[in-house]
């Protein structure tokens, strides 16, 4: 008898450490190429952005890093850019807009990474499946999400759910990571009142023992929010909620935006077009049939990814804070204020439509749908790619003007995108 070495998936990782080590450092400098080619001036002249400067900065700087690290702000705790600016401290002023985006750009590659790493493989075997549902997420346009720790949270939000439905993890290394993960999610904004309902429906389903560890630390989450909106209410806004808003914002925001991957309301959308609604519900209705097979049949991870998705995106149209004045949802509507709402639910819309022409019961059917997705998300890419660089406040200038004014001197910096934002600190 003659005997035979297992055979290895062509799609698998190499075994040899050094090799996958390898991988592992090309993918790494892949995807931050990827992030860094569409707005360089992050890291070319980098400065603060929005809450970055005016909220985690200040606050660093006037308060002190670890006395501002656990301030609530708008209803939240919000410990992941806090802990970013304690880091960010001992490196100066004038470099901290640089370690903020060093970060920003950390935690936006990091769901590839851990969905490329090995905890995927029992679940997706094909490393080729797994990197085109990597690409999704990565290339998926969003201005508002890229690099800053503002936004961040929102990134983080897809890594803590990626964490939820992998695989259980079989050594401690992994296993620490998921806690860490999960616990930094739940204590950084309004994100584990989503979490936590998924993450027990997830435990329910399969009653593992780690998932049950992870929902003990978003329940502990969920009482240090509930705290901190006692703390510190958040603004209200008035939504401006109505149906036709409703079907604007789904059909142009997820469904049309997801698939030709850009921002809502930017080259493929119906508001503004004469029966706008009515076209609106059309493509709605239309998507009506796949996501209902998806719920049917698709793989539990995929439902359960889709389903805080989903959450998020509802969060943020019953709890929205896009403006200061105006109807939010008509903002939402017919601008593309707001992306961060809607990232996870375009990435997990576009994966349901892959996994949906895989299901097409002929080889010519499959291939051709994925060749009209794979289409329609290139010209997305193709028609804005990079994305427009910040006005330049020269902040190495207010850095300086920082270190230089006399003790108890009172000083509002200007920070982008918006001008009325800006850097208020008391020289020390």
């Amino acid at each position: 008898m003659t005997s035979h070495s297992p055979r290895r998936h062509p799609f698998s990782w190499p075994a040899g450490w050094a090799t996958q080590l390898l991988l592992l450092v090309g993918l790494v400098a892949l995807t931050c190429a990827v992030v860094i080619s569409r707005r360089p001036d992050a890291f070319t002249r980098p400065q603060f952005y929005a809450e970055d400067g005016t909220v985690w900065f200040s606050d660093a700087y006037n308060q002190g890093p670890w006395q501002a690290l656990f301030l609530s702000y708008q209803g939240h705790f919000l410990l992941q850019p806090r802990l970013v600016a304690l880091v960010a401290t001992p490196f100066g002023i004038v470099n901290a807009p640089l370690v903020y985006n060093i970060f920003g750009l950390a935690f936006q590659i990091a769901p590839v990474i851990f969905f490329m790493s090995r905890r995927f493989r029992p679940l997706i075997p094909s490393l080729w499946y797994r990197a085109i549902l990597s690409a999704v997420y990565l290339l998926m346009p969003s201005t508002e999400l890229n690099v800053d720790i503002a936004s961040a949270q929102f990134h983080l939000a897809i890594l803590a759910t990626l964490v939820l439905v992998a695989p259980p993890p079989d050594r401690w290394a992994w296993k620490a990571f998921d806690m860490a993960t999960v616990a930094l999610c739940a204590l950084t904004g309004a994100f584990v009142y989503i979490l936590l309902p998924v993450a027990l429906l997830w435990w329910w389903l399969r009653r593992q023992r780690s998932t049950a560890v992870l929902c003990l630390i978003l329940l502990v989450g969920l009482g240090a929010q509930l705290y901190a909106m006692v703390l510190a209410p958040r603004t209200a806004a008035p939504i401006g909620a109505s149906l036709r808003d409703l079907v604007l914002i789904l059909c142009d925001r997820v469904i049309l935006a997801g698939l030709f991957a850009e921002e809502g309301n930017t080259h493929v959308f119906v508001a503004g077009l004469p029966d706008a609604a009515e076209f609106a519900a059309g493509v709605c209705l239309l998507s009506l049939p796949v996501l209902a097979f998806a719920a049917l049949r698709a793989p539990w991870e995929l439902r359960f990814f889709a389903l805080a998705a989903g959450g998020i995106a509802v969060a943020g149209l019953a709890f929205p804070l896009v403006s200061a004045s105006g109807h939010q949802w008509d903002i939402i509507a017919y601008t593309n204020s707001a992306e961060r709402y809607f990232l996870m639910a375009q990435v997990a819309w576009v994966a349901i439509l892959l996994w949906t022409a895989s299901r097409l019961p002929r080889p010519a059917l499959r291939a051709g749908g994925a060749a009209v997705i794979a289409v329609a998300f290139a010209s997305g890419l193709v028609a804005a790619w990079a994305y427009p660089a910040f006005p330049n406040d020269n902040w190495p200038a207010e850095a300086h003007a920082i270190l230089t004014a006399r003790p108890g001197t009172a000083l509002s910096l200007p920070i982008p995108p918006f001008p009325p934002w800006a850097v208020n600190v008391t020289v020390k």
